[in-house]
């Protein structure tokens, strides 16, 4: 290509290169007679009608060849039956531009083309043999910051990644990545008024030189001013406390979804839209010393809230517990302080339940709540049956990330073992930490969770005997392909008390089941007593190895291991099972399917249970 004169030698280029042109229509028989003709006088090709194209792009590879086919008109013809020769003739003919314009984002502006078009048996081949030439170097390079944005770490590091550098070739996409991605910083770091003074690429062509400018002018940075919640369910100072942003904070995106997710995620709220009320916006200067001036502008929440009331219902199946019925009132907002109530009923083969919650939020209204609670159930465990009537009061603060709970349980049990009975009062005390993280709530592929609890009685404070328990829970999940997870769980708990039968079988240690040690029955293993009943012990300590794989979709397959066991002494001689399992990832959870073959002989009064398989259904989130 000849250096233009004059001006006109430094090209100015558009951002983005020209669109791919479309195919045009058919033509008429006139044309296409005429094609034929012209197709016809070209040296060593037939005046038939070829029956495909085939295309093929020589010299170059990898991106460079993927943007020419898609910038050649000529590659829609290709692979089709019959194509008409007029198209052929006329998009061969546009090929060498649309080669040259496919090159140009890369920073090549001056290729060698050659092109031919022949004839291979009944198809046509339009061939082209491209030299990319020489690449076009960046020689001069603005990239810039002006405003008070010029200190923002954030816009720094997107100039120090943009990839552009002086004596390196010309990139259109780099250039343009750059680009959009200082405008996202710019509006996430609070410079809403952001704009560009100067952008611009110019080529010469002729010397295979570049120049790239990337002005910025921040504008001034935005501070939240007064935050204007529409609602009406609520008192204004209780939901100021939902707030997570102040009045005079700095206003980024990030902070304008934490204040949307801190009302959706309530209970309170149904819809929350998040705006700006920028024609309100006023100059305001921040107490940061040496600070610029700025501009604060107040934010409205619109909100549309939930019913006040909930029912759900719901009927499942599990081998632990056979079938089973839940139901559940809740009642969101009792009054204008956030107050809720909630009553829970469950029923199944193995057991029974009716409990209430009442919530009263504190401080931090999303994860701290005094509560008054009560409870009745009614329980099989091992070879017992357990009734247990609670009352009790918490106080839940989130706590480093921690859900702390502290409590205090007033029960009354009743345990049967056989023809034997007997009623347990107890006042017990405790705390309890919970921690959980994970990339999927419903499908993680790495994460963990962590549960510890500590409680205990002392006879002298209204209880029938003195004890100590705790307990802690622990599962992580981590991938070990794209389709494939590592699972892992330990569940380990021991306590001090002088007769495991001084406390009701609700306070003791049973595994087996299908979140225990599979291929035993639910809470069947255990302590026996002289008559042979499974009546629970003191300490517990089950574990599990699993390894699951997605094969198609949703469903996949898995393996694993489990051991462990519930006894009176440290540790407990564990007991071993290994299975295979199907797994579906459901909307609602993992459903799992496991066959499960116990490792171990278990003797029960005259029954030898010898190792044989089990089913197991189970359905829940894997943390």
């Amino acid at each position: 290509m000849p250096p233009a004169q004059g001006r006109r030698k430094w090209l100015a280029l558009p951002p983005r290169p020209r669109p791919r042109p479309s195919a045009p229509g058919p033509p008429s028989p006139l044309r296409r007679a005429g094609a034929l003709l012209v197709l016809a006088l070209v040296p060593g090709l037939a005046p038939a009608d070829p029956d495909t194209l085939r295309l093929e792009v020589d010299g170059v590879s990898g991106e460079l060849e993927r943007n020419i086919r898609a910038y050649l008109s000529i590659a829609e013809l290709a692979g089709t039956e019959d194509p008409d020769p007029t198209n052929i003739s006329r998009n061969h003919r546009a090929a060498p531009e649309e080669i040259r314009e496919a090159l140009q984002p890369f920073g090549f502006y001056n290729p060698d083309i050659r092109g031919s078009l022949d004839r291979d048996g009944d198809a046509w081949v339009a061939r082209y043999e491209v030299d990319r030439g020489p690449p076009t170097i960046i020689t001069e390079l603005e990239l810039r910051i002006m405003g008070p944005g010029r200190d923002d770490g954030g816009l720094a590091r997107v100039l120090e990644d943009s990839g552009l550098k002086e004596g390196e070739r010309l990139r259109h996409d780099r250039y343009s990545a750059t680009k959009d991605d200082l405008l996202e910083q710019a509006v996430a770091s609070g410079y809403l008024d952001a704009r560009f003074t100067r952008n611009e690429i110019r080529v010469h062509p002729a010397r295979n030189e570049a120049r790239v400018a990337l002005v910025m002018d921040s504008g001034p940075a935005y501070y939240f001013g007064n935050i204007r919640v529409e609602q009406d369910i609520l008192d204004p100072a209780f939901v100021e406390r939902l707030l997570p942003v102040e009045r005079a904070e700095r206003l980024t995106s990030r902070r304008l979804l934490d204040l949307q997710f801190a009302l959706s995620d309530t209970d309170y709220f149904e819809r929350v839209a998040v705006n700006m009320a920028r024609q309100e916006a006023a100059p305001y200067t921040p107490e940061e010393d040496g600070a610029e001036e700025a501009r604060i502008v107040p934010v409205e929440v619109a909100t549309d809230p939930k019913k006040p009331r909930l029912y759900s219902i719901g009927v499942g199946y599990g081998t632990d517990t056979g079938p089973r019925l839940t139901g559940a009132v809740e009642f969101r907002h009792i009054n204008q302080q956030g107050h809720q109530f909630r009553t829970d009923l469950f029923l199944s083969e193995v057991r029974q339940g009716l409990a209430a919650r009442y919530r009263i939020p504190i401080k931090n209204v999303r994860t701290d709540s005094y509560n008054i609670l009560g409870r009745i159930t009614q329980e099989e465990l091992g070879d017992t049956r357990n009734h247990r009537y609670l009352f009790g009061v918490s106080e839940d603060r989130g706590f480093l990330g921690w859900q702390r709970s502290l409590y205090a349980n007033v029960s009354r049990d009743f345990t049967f073992v056989g023809d034997d009975d007997r009623d347990y009062t107890f006042l017990a005390p405790g705390g309890s930490m919970s921690r959980s993280k994970a990339d999927d709530r419903l499908y993680p592929r790495r994460g963990w969770s962590l549960f510890f609890d500590l409680h205990g009685a002392h006879e002298s404070l209204l209880s029938d005997a003195s004890f100590l328990q705790g307990q802690t829970r622990a599962q992580g999940i981590l991938p070990l392909g794209p389709q494939t997870r590592l699972l892992g769980r330990v569940h380990a708990g021991a306590t001090r008390v002088n007769r495991v039968t001084d406390i009701p079988a609700s306070e003791r240690f049973f595994a087996g089941g299908d979140r225990s040690v599979r291929g035993y029955p639910y809470q069947d293993l255990g302590p026996q007593d002289a008559d042979g009943h499974t009546i629970g012990g003191r300490y517990l300590l089950t574990g599990s190895v699993e390894v699951d794989h997605r094969v198609w979709g949703n469903f996949g397959v898995a393996a694993f291991w489990d051991a462990g066991n519930a006894s009176n002494q440290w540790p407990p001689d564990p007991v071993e099972a290994v299975g295979v399992g199907l797994r579906y990832a459901s909307p609602l959870g993992m459903i799992r399917l496991d066959f499960a073959t116990p490792q171990d002989t278990i003797i029960r009064e005259d029954l030898e249970m010898a190792p044989d398989w089990r089913l197991h259904f189970s359905m829940g989130p894997d943390l």
